[in-house]
């Protein structure tokens, strides 16, 4: 889905300084996928309805403290 945007170094470098990532940078597909596997499992009997953001931090350092 990205691979346009970071295939280069200077892609890589631009989306970096661009989107904070507080938590480890880049992050490899299997990230995503292990809460992904959770979210649809059996163990997952009573989160519905919410938003999840797996972005680093991203949302939570841009958003701040305000949620409004």
């Amino acid at each position: 889905m990205v691979a346009g945007m970071i295939g280069t170094e200077i892609q890589r470098a631009a989306m970096a300084a661009t989107v904070p990532m507080p938590l480890n940078g880049f992050m490899r597909p299997e990230v995503p996928a292990h809460l992904l596997t959770w979210l649809v499992g059996e163990k997952n009997t009573h989160l519905c309805g919410q938003v999840v953001f797996v972005d680093g931090g991203a949302d939570a350092l841009i958003r701040g403290d305000s949620t409004w």
